[in-house]
């Protein structure tokens, strides 16, 4: 009786050693099986996953792109009206946005996210004491010469563009997207 004690007792909290020696059974490669059924679906999910925030990532950079150029022109009027290409001294809009969005590596800021060059516009309109805004945004026009009964509200506006193609090609998705951002500005006077 000591003897049959003694053995529960060994086995408590561990496996019996015949348990342990038992030889394997087709069971043991089911989970295997199993997992390389999945891999490929994983792979795939894991892939869409990534591509994803690849888009949402350049999305938002040409978003924030747009956004800085803008407000580089809502500055002041002198800011306001450069929304041509520059001079090597002074920035503009469309730089502005440029190097936002692509680094500023040596003020060239090229070669980058953004594959088309930032448009930048300003336009001016009239404010009676009614809080006219800038939206819808007011056509292009020289603010120095406009006319106006009541305060002289010049707005800014730039939009960036942006073409990227996924790592992977899917089928029935189209080959490149195009990212877009827009962003208007009132000048601070």
């Amino acid at each position: 009786m000591e003897q049959t004690e003694m053995r529960q007792t060994k086995g408590v909290g561990r496996l019996p050693l015949q348990t342990a020696r038992q030889p394997k059974t087709a069971e043991s490669g089911q989970t295997l099986m199993e997992f390389a059924l999945l891999l490929p679906f994983m792979m795939l999910l894991l892939l869409g996953i990534a591509e994803l925030g690849r888009a949402a990532f350049i999305t938002i950079t040409v978003s924030r792109a747009a956004t800085a150029g803008a407000a580089y022109g809502a500055q002041n009027a002198a800011t306001a009206s450069q929304t041509g290409p520059g001079t090597p001294l002074a920035m503009t809009m469309p730089e502005a946005a440029l190097c936002d969005a692509n680094g500023d590596n040596g003020h060239t800021c090229a070669n980058g996210i953004l594959t088309q060059a930032p448009v930048a516009q300003n336009g001016c309109t009239c404010d009676t004491g009614t809080g006219t805004s800038c939206h819808p945004f007011p056509g292009p026009s020289n603010c120095s010469y406009y006319a106006c009964a009541g305060q002289i509200v010049e707005c800014v506006r730039v939009t960036t563009h942006a073409n990227f193609s996924p790592l992977f090609h899917y089928p029935g998705l189209p080959t490149t997207f195009q990212a877009n951002g827009t962003s208007i500005m009132r000048v601070r006077r």
